[in-house]
């Protein structure tokens, strides 16, 4: 039996007692959903987990191959994607995000493991859009519960510019889709309301005037960032963590450079226990 340490009254739990032999034993994966679906993102350092185990773990929870369109993978399995920043770098996670709420069906969660670290710097942190919502006014959420918002590529824009002018930029905003989410969205499983707009990729509210929405974002985006709706991790090699990507959101603090951070991530795309697998609404 794992064990686990509330971290935050928000957002957060450390597992202890989890080794490398539980993420093969039958139960492991309903056990790992139900405190995942209680914290919203789980911690842990393991032992010789290697790139093939964080795919194991990704498939007691669901199907896997939510892969971004951007970055490289691992030699080992292509459902393991390497991050790697460092030098004159511009990591491009050190803003709030969800991850790939421009597809109409983004990832259910995400599994990350350190592999280099730097002496200092690098940290992760997440904010919960349960906390979010609840702390809303009222009125407000009452309000956005009608609202919804247009969510695109964001700054994934500047590479494909620089790489391919123009019909780069078109080709690469056609290879990876925008999308419309409820700005106020209900998670599938747990059906708590959350949040659903991040500075990275919500670009306008529909049916709003470009002015209204962005004091509308802006004011939003300013109730993410608030600490006590956050949690925050220092990594270390092997270090591990689990987030439901519905419900949370992130940030990867891009204070390190020109130090060297290499991360691997498995993307999983639906969840098994879910009655509406991989929908946002």
């Amino acid at each position: 039996m794992f064990a686990v340490e509330r971290l935050t009254p928000a957002i957060g739990g450390f597992v202890s007692g989890l080794s490398r032999s539980m993420i093969y034993q039958s139960d492991f994966g309903l056990r790992l959903h139900t405190a995942l679906m209680e914290h919203q993102v789980l911690m842990f350092d393991v032992d010789g987990l290697e790139p093939l185990d964080l795919v194991a773990i990704g498939e007691t929870l669901g199907t896997l191959g939510a892969r971004h369109h951007r970055y490289r993978t691992h030699d080992d399995s292509d459902d393991v994607v390497v991050l790697e920043w460092q030098g004159t770098d511009q990591p491009d996670a050190a803003e709030w995000h969800s991850d790939m709420t421009y597809r109409n069906s983004p990832p259910f969660a995400s599994i990350l493991r350190a592999v280099v670290v730097p002496p200092s710097g690098g940290d992760t942190l997440w904010s919960s859009m349960y906390a979010v919502h609840d702390a809303l006014p009222a009125g407000l959420r009452d309000e956005l519960r009608h609202l919804e918002a247009v969510h695109d590529m964001g700054a994934f824009r500047t590479p494909a510019y620089r790489e391919g002018g123009s019909d780069g930029l078109v080709a690469a905003m056609g290879d990876a889709g925008m999308a419309v989410h409820p700005v106020i969205s209900t998670h599938p499983f747990t059906g708590r309301q959350y949040l659903n707009v991040s500075e990275s990729f919500t670009r306008w509210i529909v049916g709003m005037s470009a002015p209204e929405s962005a004091r509308l974002l802006t004011m939003l985006f300013d109730l993410i960032n608030r600490p006590e709706h956050h949690v925050r991790l220092r990594w270390k090699p092997g270090r591990c963590a689990i987030w439901d990507n519905r419900g949370t959101q992130h940030y990867a603090c891009a204070d390190y450079l020109p130090e060297r951070r290499v991360m691997h991530r498995v993307a999983v795309a639906t969840d098994y226990r879910s009655p509406t697998a991989g929908k946002t609404t």
